[in-house]
Parts: structure tokens; sequence; C-alpha cells
């Protein structure tokens, strides 16, 4: 896997369900509820990085 997918993987969620975090280079940049102006910061900060973004589900998901 990649080293953002796997820093999100080990990431603690608590607290952050339903809400995004952005990860660049493994570490966790910005996290919150409003991704569009949290990736416009992230991007003008790291311009030449691809961020890895996720949303945190809730404890308690179905995936059929």
């Amino acid at each position: 896997m990649s080293k953002n997918f796997d820093a999100y993987m080990a990431l603690d969620k608590k607290g952050l369900e339903n809400k995004y975090v952005i990860i660049v280079d493994g570490e966790v940049v910005a996290k919150g509820e409003n991704i569009e102006e949290m990736l416009e910061k992230v991007r003008k900060k790291y311009p030449n990085k691809r961020p890895f973004v996720a949303k945190v589900p809730e404890e308690r998901i179905l995936v059929l």
C-alpha cells in the first residue's frame, strides 16, 4: 500500500467520525468538515504533493 494509506489505517479515528482527514507524506495535515477549504489550504502549502483525502466513517457502518 501507500505511505498515506498506511498512515490513515494507523490513525486514531476516535472523535473524527463523519469528518475529513487529509494526509501528505504520511502525516495528517488537515482535519475537519469543510473539504473545499481544507483542500485549498493544503494545495497552497504542498503544491507539488498529491494529498490523500478520506472521510472517516461512523464506527458502525455496514458495507455490502
